[in-house]
Order: C-alpha cells, then sequence, then structure tokens
C-alpha cells in the first residue's frame, strides 16, 4: 500500500509511514481487528477445549448409555418376533390337532358337561383355530360354570360372596352371566352362521334350561323374567336376584 500523504510504500503492519512519518491510520485499524480477531480466536479455541475435556470425563457414560438403548430396543424387537413366532406355531398346532379337539369338544358336548367343555376349549387354545362353530356355545357354557360358581359361593358362609357387603357384586356378576346366555343371537349376529351354528343350538338351549331352573330356585325368578332376560338391563337382572336371595 501507499502512504495517502507522501505516496512511499509501506505495509498495513507499519504504525507511521517510514518516509514521511506521518501515521498510518489504516494500519492502526488492521491492528485493531487483528487483536479483536486474536481474542475471539482465544475465546473459541477456551470453550473447545473445555467442551472436549467435559466429553472425555463424560463421553464413556454416553456411549455406555447408546449402547444400552440400542440393545433395549433390539431386545424389544426380538421379543414382538419371538411372541408372533410362538404365536403362529401354537396356531398351527391346533389347527393341525382340530379334528382330535372336536371330537372331544363334542363328547364333552353331548354329555352335557359344559364346565369340561370350557376347559379344554380354553386350556388348547380352540380360539386360535379358524373353526369358530364353537364360539358360541363356549360363551354360554363359560356363563353357565360361572353361574355354577357363584351359587356355590352364595352357599358357603366362608365365601367371599356370601359376605353382607359382598352380595350385591356377586348379584351383578350373577345378573352378566345370565345375560351372556340369553344374549347369544345377539352377540353373534355379525356372524351367525359361522360362530353359532344350527348344529349348536340344541346345547345353547341345554343350557338356558338349566339356567333357568337354577334363576327360578335360588333367586325367586319367574318364566316371564327369564323371557324378558334379553330386553332387561343387567341392574335390573341383579336386583331381582338380590330380592330373591333376600326372600
Amino acid at each position: 500500500m501507499k502512504c495517502p500523504s507522501c505516496g512511499a510504500p509501506m505495509g498495513l503492519e507499519d504504525a507511521a509511514c517510514p518516509y514521511c512519518g506521518k501515521p498510518n491510520d489504516l494500519a492502526r485499524q488492521h491492528q485493531y481487528d487483528m487483536a479483536r480477531y486474536r481474542m475471539e480466536y482465544e475465546r473459541t479455541q477456551d470453550e473447545v477445549l473445555e467442551n472436549t475435556s467435559l466429553m472425555q470425563r463424560h463421553g464413556s457414560w454416553l456411549v455406555i448409555l447408546v449402547v444400552l438403548l440400542v440393545a433395549l430396543v433390539v431386545a424389544i424387537g426380538l421379543n414382538a418376533v419371538a411372541w408372533d413366532i410362538g404365536y403362529s406355531i401354537r396356531e398351527g398346532n391346533v389347527e393341525r390337532d382340530m379334528a382330535e379337539h372336536a371330537q372331544t369338544l363334542d363328547a364333552y358336548l353331548e354329555q352335557g358337561e359344559y364346565g369340561k367343555f370350557a376347559g379344554y376349549f380354553n386350556a388348547n387354545d380352540i380360539n386360535m383355530s379358524s373353526n369358530r362353530s364353537y364360539h358360541a356355545v363356549k360363551t354360554a357354557a363359560d356363563a353357565y360354570a360361572q353361574i355354577l360358581e357363584d351359587v356355590a359361593a352364595l352357599n358357603d358362609p366362608d365365601e367371599w360372596a356370601f359376605k353382607p357387603d359382598h352380595v350385591h357384586d356377586t348379584c351383578v356378576y350373577l345378573a352378566g352371566s345370565f345375560n351372556r346366555i340369553y344374549m347369544l343371537e345377539q352377540q353373534f349376529s355379525y356372524d351367525p352362521e359361522e360362530s353359532f351354528p344350527r348344529w349348536t343350538r340344541a346345547y345353547v338351549d341345554d343350557i338356558r334350561e338349566r339356567t333357568a331352573v337354577i334363576g327360578k330356585t335360588y333367586f325367586g325368578l319367574t318364566d316371564d323374567d327369564m323371557r324378558n332376560i334379553p330386553n332387561m338391563s343387567v341392574y335390573r337382572l341383579a336386583q331381582l336376584i338380590e330380592e330373591g336371595i333376600a326372600s
């Protein structure tokens, strides 16, 4: 660069012109800018060094945490895959043995052993089968078995259900079981031919007859009450059952 006063050559580092001695204003600005730049650089360098030190102190924990998180995600994925595989295997086994299962289920139905029928159905995962023809009668058998259990509990002073402050709850459970037995047509209206085929109706009718005997014998329900169950709320039926127990 040239001195603006005498035109002699000089550098930005020169505080004054080496020929005429005039102050170099550009040099002062340049030196100020360089000093500020050097200060900013050193401050930034200190921050980088400090952050690097923190990363070195805590980096191992971060790595461990990341590894654990990755392992957890992998474990969850493997568990889901294992569950799917296990379910598929069980489903395949049920389908493979369904003819044998059907013979056992049919035998229990013929014998009127509805509790054993429901127990076998549940124990052997028959719900996994594509054969849905037992589903409605199984729902009725489950409910009937629960009614027998609740009646037995109400007749045993040592049972939870017999306690005065629990009788009402037991009556609600009983009413729900009655409701399931008498509302099968509505429950399986979406696929009656598959889940409620005609050949199962005789067994459902038998369960309903047995349930009616219990309702009239133990709870004082009338024939009209039994016929009206599909049109009655669970809580209204529970009230009738509770009144029958009290009387």
